[in-house]
């Protein structure tokens, strides 16, 4: 659904309608626009950015998903304070989605399981790195251990990646779309309750 920057459908409810479908498709497919976003936490030394992958999102309830290690300094983060923003945005269509939440870290539980059992085989190796991610290294090194190599690379080895797998979810209560375009920029925010259900949709100010 990316292309050139257009205006914004109709009303409130139509953006709202094409903001969640555009998450649901980035979560659902790596050649879709909104497949990768940066997500926020706050940190002992302030905010921590770092871009992630959407792994899946759900307008019915309102979340949104990604994956991560057990041992990242955000699993501490989230910790010590749920709060959690998502910016995502598609260059072609010069549309940006922001979204604020609370974070819900699904690890050995039914949710991560099924989540880790429906990850493709390659994107597994991140989870067996030999240290948490961004430990210091003496080295330029991808963090996997020298037996993990093509040769032993199978389904059956992966499972020893399952124990550091997360799945974390963002439950949403804000979310913002704005749309860049030369005749004049739309920008819009929903606010939702614990149930999911919208409590306001406005127009703001570009």
């Amino acid at each position: 659904m990316s292309g050139d920057a257009r205006l914004p459908p109709d009303g409130l409810d139509a953006i709202e309608a094409e903001a969640w479908a555009l998450l649901e498709a980035g979560g659902g497919s790596f050649r879709a626009p909104f497949h990768a976003g940066t997500l926020g936490t706050i940190g002992d030394d302030g905010p921590n950015l770092r871009t992630v992958i959407l792994r899946g999102a759900d307008g019915a309830s309102r979340r949104i998903w990604c994956h991560t290690d057990i041992r990242s300094p955000k699993i501490a983060e989230l910790a010590a304070d749920s709060r959690i923003a998502w910016t995502l945005y598609d260059e072609a269509a010069r549309l940006q989605f922001r979204a604020w939440g609370r974070a819900i870290v699904h690890h050995d539980d039914d949710i991560a399981r099924a989540r880790w059992q429906a990850t493709v085989l390659n994107s597994r190796r991140i989870y067996h790195a030999v240290a948490p991610p961004s430990s210091i290294s003496p080295i330029a090194t991808g963090g996997l251990p020298p037996e993990l190599d093509d040769e032993r690379w199978t389904a059956e080895f992966s499972e020893r990646g399952a124990a550091n797998f997360v799945a974390l979810e963002t439950r949403i209560t804000r979310l913002e779309a704005l749309y860049l375009h030369h005749a004049g920029h739309r920008r819009a925010l929903f606010r939702y309750g614990d149930d999911g259900a919208c409590l306001t949709a406005d127009w703001l100010i570009p």
